[in-house]
């Protein structure tokens, strides 16, 4: 229906990339327990941490890269970008009046309150703060990233930064017309 609206969480994905990592890497726990792949298992032979399979991904080409490559395509929530569940930054921009609110991963306590209020959700309705639940945790691991690993991830997830930019336009309201209707408006 055209009074459909949309509301989405977006997350940075170098962090979303190193929680995705260290979550597959515990193969999901303390919440979740899914064993690895084969695929998995063989990425995590290769790559045992983050910052070596980043970096492995910035190589520009060659055995190492193609094994970056099968990585990031064999770990399960690193393989998913964030266009999976909104489409590509040209279908979002088209579509952009439909989109009601942007929450963003690293303020999704405040964006809740927001999100309570736009969709008059009761107010006692709360997020979960366990750990386990909100299936939050800490790293034992690295996580800092070479600027080359980091600059790869940004290659690979080019399109997942552009959804960021929208969103941010969409979160301070300054929201660009879809790039046909510029052609449209030049033309007149």
């Amino acid at each position: 229906a055209s009074d459909e609206k949309a509301v989405f969480a977006l997350r940075d994905p170098v962090s979303r990339f190193l929680s995705g990592y260290y979550s597959r890497f515990r193969k999901g726990a303390q919440r979740y327990f899914r064993e690895w792949t084969e695929r998995e298992r063989q990425s995590f032979e290769w790559f045992p941490t983050p910052q070596a399979l980043a970096d492995a991904l910035a190589e520009p080409s060659g055995e190492l890269r193609e094994r970056a490559e099968f990585a990031m395509s064999a770990i399960r929530h690193l393989k998913r970008r964030m266009t999976l569940w909104t489409g590509k930054p040209a279908y979002v921009r088209k579509n952009i009046e439909k989109v009601l609110y942007v929450a963003r991963q690293e303020t999704l306590d405040e964006d809740w309150e927001r999100l309570k209020e736009l969709l008059d959700l009761p107010r006692d309705q709360m997020l979960p703060h366990d750990a386990v639940r909100a299936h939050r945790t800490t790293y034992d691991g690295e996580l800092e990233l070479s600027e080359k690993g980091v600059d790869a991830l940004r290659l690979w997830y080019a399109d997942d930064y552009e959804l960021l930019e929208i969103g941010e336009e969409v979160r301070q309201g300054r929201v660009r017309p879809p790039r046909s209707g510029l052609k449209r408006l030049a033309s007149l």
